[in-house]
């Protein structure tokens, strides 16, 4: 090893979560995963980042440079289990080789071999807070892995105080060793003040002016029957026309949310529009009337925040990260009670004034979180973690 290498500090991420495909996992954990790395490629610090990416189309915003390299695996590690194999067992071994200095695990995990500094970001812990939405085998394995990097980790970053105190509480970690970073907003979402690339936008996907959105992965954890329910009593109460769109890829468990509909029979008022490619969710966030995102569970709530910055009025739940993400910019629910859920959405769709207070406040807010001030904090968490050494 050179004495220049020796000198800097390398630090190589785990970014084997980033997808490029469109599909459900190309959501919040892969677009954290980017985001991180396009900020600390674009700060071009001191340091060496290496990131180790599961595809060799790296996106352009990651193509290499002189103190950013990409390394990409010839593992199908798309498959969750050939994933944790070479986690395990190739990746220690590539990092020795590269002479790492630092290891950021991304997303919820590093690998037992690794002797090296580490650091690792918890996004949530809804497989402990609410195993029955998650397949057996996930749940233990992601059980397990936390459990390890609870221990293991010099530092562990959580994505909001709600997940930071879950780390505390529910692995028992050391509140010194964890650390609260927010993620961000791309400053892709934002106000479209040109109706007319609404209304064509709405003419394309044949929507109505008015409708009431849901953007995220179909799955248990959302609260998308519930979110069903609660609709139905409004549609039946008389108090909105508006559909209901569901968008977002399906993930684990989606059948039941189909299937309610289908009880329901409200095929032609609860629209599935299938998976959102990131470049339409500023259009679709825009051309909505309401956002709806009850889920029961989240680390963080990027679609929240996402449709904050685009100035649509949020509904969202009381629980978790979501009241941090929100503030005092949205309307707030039980994600227990269909009814409360039903009292909030009609709040948003008949108080004209308020709907439009929330529109205005929402770009605000969204402002105070920034994918650079993320890598910035990331940054130095990886020089204090290396400095004390």
């Amino acid at each position: 090893m050179t004495g220049t290498r020796a000198s800097i500090p390398r630090i190589a991420i785990d970014a084997q979560k980033l997808s490029t495909g469109q599909s459900y996992h190309a959501a919040g954990l892969s677009r954290y995963v980017f985001s991180l790395l396009r900020e600390l490629r674009s700060i071009n610090p001191p340091e060496q980042i290496v990131a180790y990416l599961q595809d060799a189309r790296a996106p352009p915003e990651l193509t290499a440079t002189g103190g950013f390299a990409v390394r990409c695996t010839t593992w199908p590690t798309h498959r969750p289990l050939v994933r944790i194999a070479w986690e395990q067992a190739v990746f220690p071994r590539l990092l020795r080789h590269e002479g790492i200095t630092l290891l950021h695990g991304a997303v919820n995990a590093l690998p037992l071999a690794w002797r090296g500094r580490t650091v690792a970001t918890i996004h949530d812990l809804a497989f402990l807070r609410m195993p029955e939405t998650f397949r057996r085998g996930s749940r233990t394995y992601l059980a397990w892995m936390v459990r390890f990097v609870a221990r293991r980790a010099d530092c562990i970053i959580a994505v909001s105080e709600a997940t930071r105190n879950d780390v505390i509480r529910l692995l028992g970690a050391d509140p010194a060793r964890v650390v609260r970073i927010y993620c961000g907003v791309d400053d892709r979402f934002r106000r479209i003040e040109d109706g007319r690339v609404l209304a064509e936008f709405r003419a394309h996907r044949r929507l109505p002016e008015r409708f009431i959105l849901y953007l995220g992965t179909i799955e248990p954890r959302k609260n998308l029957v519930r979110l069903i329910d609660a609709y139905t009593a409004l549609r039946r109460g008389g108090v909105t026309r508006w559909p209901l769109v569901l968008a977002g890829g399906v993930g684990w468990g989606y059948e039941d949310v189909f299937r309610r509909v289908s009880e329901l029979r409200l095929e032609e008022d609860v629209r599935f529009v299938g998976y959102v490619p990131e470049h339409e969710m500023a259009l679709w966030y825009n051309a909505a009337s309401l956002f709806v995102y009850p889920s029961q569970h989240e680390g963080f709530g990027l679609p929240v925040l996402e449709a904050l910055a685009c100035g649509t009025p949020v509904v969202t739940s009381n629980r978790s990260s979501l009241p941090e993400v929100v503030g005092a910019t949205g309307i707030l629910v039980d994600p227990t009670d269909a009814g409360s859920m039903a009292e909030g959405i009609q709040r948003g769709i008949e108080d004209e004034r308020f709907r439009a207070l929330l529109a205005s406040q929402g770009p605000q807010r969204a402002a105070s979180f920034s994918w650079r001030r993320t890598a910035e904090e990331t940054l130095s968490v990886y020089r204090t973690v290396t400095r004390s050494s």
